[in-house]
């Protein structure tokens, strides 16, 4: 009775706390009210819809019109994963609109021929925006801003060129965030495609995919040797041939200007030591595009840059996400509790078993670093083999891919290393299947996968109301939550069953095969051991291969490819999260299957709700 009060009050505590989160969250991203946000869709000319977020100051009328910028995401992420650029900008009187680029987010997903060659599509329906905030009354047309960070930095450029094929330009300033400037017109001769809009760029100086370039004779320039290029000096010569500009090379911060058709016109070079992903959580960057602003248009509420206060809204959000996880652990808790899903309870306080005795341990350890070094193996190989950059129609996200490959290989090893330590030592030591809780009466794997289908939808129905009530997801960084349309939910079920073996393979590894004492240690500490040794391999190849590039210039043939590293950020915390997630949840229910159907869906929902989807046969390498 006793674990039963205590598990509804951490039930209940867990509800309190996520709501001042999404509370918290909401009100450091609405400026405590002062801005109000609103996500509507509108269309490109193409007829697809477009999922927009509007940040509108409450002062904004039409009788005192607000300068507006659109924000354009990266590839692979939505228009949530900037938010803290839309909050700056907001609370010193800008309207911000951060749409979805189609096939990504809220947005549509359209085919590959319209995505990549239908001009109206309008730079991915980045543009669109621009012509829906010229048509809001309470923003002043003739200042207009336009940024994107790495793929929507091409949006930016593309829509900038669609401005200038239209009867009036709506863009008066441009922003680009670790992307390349438009440095030539179409005949490939260097010009000013950006006339008389002030421009700037947040040159990242470790980036492995933007500003590398060649000089006259072909050879390689990499992204470090960016300022001395013909490009960047181009860039500060507001177009013209290189040999305009007079020096070695662009000087980082320096702010170069001219007089172009009667208006003062300004290009300037950010320089910061960051790697290409940074700016979508860094400081430097959101600073950079609120000082641009603020002096390129008429800052409604002048604030220095670098007083930002979205870091706030991050902790407050990610942390609504640590809540939501609580909720799951402790709806198990309190379920298993009742009598219709008590048969799946554990029992009480149930303990690690004993440390194993010494061929126990050399069972252990071998088979701890065999699976981390499949890890290593298993990934080096799928991008080695180009399985890291296709899509095909049923299998349409790239990013998605290479994690449920992964996922698939590893579940089935963990798989094979498990039941082989069961048939070659545990049972041998008295161990059996269902002490282990893998074998349970079919009623008992009924109960488990509608367990597992409340503790998911306790995480998910969070997720959904932080959208659609609260205007927020639950992220830090790269990392976090966002709700999947209901008509994109086929992609979720699509690559559900790579997760699913995946957590339930896992589970079944740290649940049951290796559910012991490694020496004296308490569980906290057992359970953050195993969590570690998860993250060992996506932490490696990302430090590793992000090294090697910052010494040389030069992406090293590693783990099977030049870009194997840039992909296993994304990975580092997640996985040692989602052990001690299978952990919680298992000390309340006695199989695997429970934790391993929720924390595998989880990883599921999350990867494909925020990626570019494509349905066509491509490769992306």
């Amino acid at each position: 009775m006793k674990k039963k009060f205590i598990a509804k009050r951490g039930l209940i505590f867990s509800l309190i706390f996520t709501l001042f989160c999404l509370i918290s969250s909401n009100l450091l991203l609405s400026n405590f009210g002062k801005v109000r946000i609103e996500t509507t869709t509108i269309q490109t000319r193409s007829g697809n819809n477009v999922s927009i977020r509007v940040y509108s100051p409450k002062n904004a009328t039409s009788e005192n019109k607000a300068p507006a910028v659109v924000f354009a995401h990266g590839l692979s992420t939505t228009k949530e994963c900037y938010a803290q650029y839309a909050l700056e900008l907001s609370r010193r009187g800008f309207v911000v609109i951060t749409p979805d680029m189609l096939n990504h987010g809220g947005s549509d997903i359209t085919s590959y021929e319209t995505f990549f060659t239908d001009i109206n599509t309008e730079g991915y329906g980045i543009y669109s925006a621009v012509r829906y905030a010229s048509d809001l009354d309470y923003v002043d047309s003739n200042q207009i801003g336009i940024v994107g960070h790495s793929m929507g930095g091409n949006a930016t450029n593309i829509s900038v060129t669609l401005d200038n094929m239209g009867p009036n330009k709506l863009i008066s300033s441009v922003y680009l965030i670790a992307s390349n400037p438009t440095f030539k017109d179409f005949e490939g001769n260097w010009a000013n495609v950006y006339g008389n809009r002030s421009v700037g760029l947040y040159y990242t100086f470790y980036d492995h995919v933007y500003f590398s370039t060649q000089d006259d004779t072909g050879k390689i320039i990499s992204a470090q040797e960016f300022l001395g290029s013909n490009e960047a000096k181009s860039f500060a010569s507001f177009g013209q041939a290189p040999s305009a500009f007079q020096g070695d090379e662009v000087l980082p911060g320096h702010t170069y200007s001219t007089d172009i058709n009667g208006k003062q016109v300004i290009r300037r070079i950010t320089k910061a030591n960051e790697i290409h992903p940074k700016p979508q959580g860094g400081s430097g960057a959101v600073a950079s595009v609120v000082d641009f602003f603020q002096e390129t248009l008429e800052a409604p509420q002048y604030k220095l840059g670098s007083m930002q206060i979205w870091k706030f809204y991050s902790i407050a959000s990610i942390l609504g996400l640590a809540g939501a996880l609580a909720i799951c652990i402790f709806t198990i808790a309190v379920l298993t509790k009742t009598k219709f899903f008590s048969s799946l309870k554990a029992e009480d306080n149930k303990q690690l078993r004993p440390t194993p005795n010494n061929k126990g341990k050399i069972w252990f350890w071998s088979l701890t670093i065999l699976n981390c070094a499949f890890a290593f193996i298993s990934i080096s190989l799928i991008f080695n083999k180009g399985l890291g950059y296709f899509v095909t129609n049923q299998l349409p996200q790239q990013t998605s891919n290479i994690y449920a490959l992964w996922a698939l290989a590893n579940g089935l090893f963990m798989l094979f290393t498990s039941f082989g330590s069961y048939f070659l030592y545990g049972r041998k030591e008295g161990d059996t299947l269902k002490q282990w809780g893998v074998r349970i009466p079919f009623i008992d794997v009924i109960k488990s996968i509608l367990l597992a289908i409340i503790g998911i939808s306790s995480v998910l129905a969070v997720v959904y109301i932080a959208q659609y009530i609260f205007q927020i997801d639950l992220r830090y960084y790269l990392w976090g939550m966002r709700e999947l349309p209901l008509d994109h939910l086929y992609l979720f079920f699509t690559y559900l069953p790579f997760y699913l073996l995946f957590g339930i393979a896992v589970s079944i590894a740290i649940n049951s095969a290796y559910y012991s004492k490694i020496g004296k240690e308490p569980t906290w500490l057992n359970d953050l051991f195993f969590a570690f040794m998860n993250m060992i391999p996506a932490l490696v190849i990302t430090f590793v291969g992000y090294y090697l590039f910052a010494k040389t210039g030069v992406q090293q043939n590693i783990f099977g490819s030049t870009f194997t590293f840039t992909y296993m950020i994304n990975a580092i915390p997640v996985f040692p999260i989602a052990i001690l997630l299978l952990r919680r949840i298992f000390k309340y229910c006695n199989n695997p299957y429970v934790p391993g159907i929720i924390v595998g869906s989880l990883l599921c929902f999350m990867q494909v709700a925020s990626v570019f989807t494509c349905h066509t046969f491509m490769f992306m390498g």
